[in-house]
């Protein structure tokens, strides 16, 4: 099973489209389709897809930072309910987008 992500981006913007692409290729997303503009305003459209993997559960089942279960970072905050995308490695925090509930 897979999940989807659609970037658009005005075509005069390229660098950011770029960055956007390492950003995503970083947290295990692939490019796999490309739209062109056909008219109106020029866009670029890239399509991502990922595997869906199932992120087990921490053993506590309070809000806790645990060990990051994507293999990532060090540590990723479980909310009680779900794995967010708030991580943390060697002491610094950032935040994983995207990320699946």
């Amino acid at each position: 099973m897979f999940e989807y992500r659609v970037v658009m981006q005005p075509t005069g913007t390229r660098e950011v489209l770029e960055e956007e692409a390492k950003r995503l290729g970083s947290v295990g997303w692939e490019a796999v389709g490309l739209a062109g503009p056909t008219s109106g305003p020029y866009v670029l459209a890239v399509l991502f897809k990922r595997e869906l993997a199932p992120w087990p559960a921490p053993a506590a089942v309070e809000p806790a930072w645990s060990v990051d279960p994507t293999g990532r970072f060090e540590s990723r905050f479980w909310d009680g309910l779900r794995w967010t995308e708030h991580v943390s490695s060697r002491g610094a925090t950032a935040v994983d987008w995207p990320l699946r509930s």
